[in-house]
């Protein structure tokens, strides 16, 4: 069987960068002794709190803390990390990315995704967030290849923007992360519905590692981490609490379906991928 074995952690990190590691690195040492080969981890999972916060530490790549410790963890463990978000230092003054690195079993930094679509809502008359404020958006669609598959690279609020994961389809992604932090108000009636479409119209493996518990100005996260394969099947789900799922996947039952039902085969590429059907008719 051509089978790769998938993890996703669930956490609910604070504004203790160091007790959050400390939580990660034992989720982890949890599905690596599952036999996990891939682990996916949450948006922010090793920091939560107010802009100031992340400004205060947000440094360049080679010198954060979370990324040192992470490639140590894959190269002793020989497991590749899809690390959430971790914010950086941007170009921009005043704002950090919020970026997801890839690192391979040598622990060397495989691929970098910046969040593409910023998060300016206001959900009810108590909650707006505007992540455009203090976060510099990414530019790229990012796949990178892990294990002989291709990784589709994707956070949070992009999820609702189902152009990028055609994007990544078309790149040929037969697995995509969403490591995510969605709040419990739109988590409960979307998040499900939403992951299982990306599986189900790209016939991709979905895994989405999701925080649990409160986020920034006392919103809760709805958590829910899953897997879901090709087929749009929730093939496991976290309970709500820190937890991890390992789970095996396999890419000939993704093959199969693709076969089966070729839609990926029937794009109008030069229809819809054209700058011509955003112009508006005169």
């Amino acid at each position: 069987m051509n089978v790769i074995r998938v993890a996703a952690v669930q956490m609910s990190p604070t504004g203790d960068r160091e007790k959050n590691l400390e939580t990660a690195n034992k989720l982890m040492i949890k599905a690596v002794k599952k036999g996990a080969q891939i682990i996916g981890l949450a948006e922010d999972f090793s920091f939560v709190g107010n802009l100031g916060g992340k400004l205060t530490f947000a440094t360049e790549v080679n010198k954060d803390s979370a990324v040192k410790a992470l490639r140590n963890f894959a190269k002793k463990n020989k497991v590749a990390i899809v690390a959430g978000s971790i914010p950086f230092k941007s170009t921009q003054k005043g704002k950090v990315t919020n970026t997801c690195l890839v690192f391979d079993t040598n622990g060397r930094i495989k691929a970098r995704y910046d969040k593409l679509h910023l998060f300016d809502v206001k959900l009810n008359k108590d909650y707006t967030l505007l992540e455009s404020g203090y976060i510099k958006s990414g530019k790229d669609v990012v796949t990178v290849d892990l294990f002989g598959q291709m990784i589709g690279l994707s956070i949070c609020y992009d999820l609702r923007f189902p152009e990028l994961y055609r994007a990544m389809a078309l790149r040929g992604a037969k697995v995509i992360f969403v490591p995510a932090a969605f709040t419990l108000h739109t988590g409960k009636d979307h998040w499900e519905t939403l992951l299982r479409a990306r599986a189900i119209e790209n016939q991709c493996y979905v895994v989405a590692p999701a925080q649990i518990g409160q986020y920034i100005n006392r919103v809760q996260t709805y958590g829910r981490s899953m897997i879901i394969d090709p087929w749009g099947q929730v093939l496991a789900k976290c309970q709500d609490k820190e937890d991890v799922i390992v789970l095996e996947i396999d890419m000939d039952f993704l093959e199969d379906t693709r076969n089966r039902m070729p839609c990926l085969n029937h794009i109008h590429k030069k229809t819809f991928f054209s700058s011509k059907v955003y112009k508006k008719q005169s």
